[in-house]
């Protein structure tokens, strides 16, 4: 993780590490898993819950303590004080 969640605000770019199954080939029984990162952005933050984020194919998700993420694109302090106003 590239921070805490509650450092991030709305409209910071991250990406989020998912870990998703691989198809199996040749026969093989065992499952094998890849991790990819999805970009995201911040759109909803409350103090109380967990920020909310649009992946980049539509769909929202939370952003939880345990989720392995990273920031790609953070704002300045004039972007994050005109967020909060």
């Amino acid at each position: 993780m590239a921070g805490r969640t509650s450092d991030l605000a709305v409209g910071e770019i991250i990406e989020i590490k998912y870990r998703v199954p691989r198809p199996a080939f040749d026969g093989l029984a065992d499952e094998q898993f890849s991790d990819r990162w999805i970009m995201a952005e911040i759109i909803h933050r409350d103090e109380d819950a967990p920020p909310i984020a649009r992946l980049a194919d539509g769909q929202f998700t939370d952003i939880r303590a345990y989720m392995t993420w990273r920031r790609i694109a953070q704002l300045s302090a004039t972007d994050v004080a005109r967020c909060k106003s």
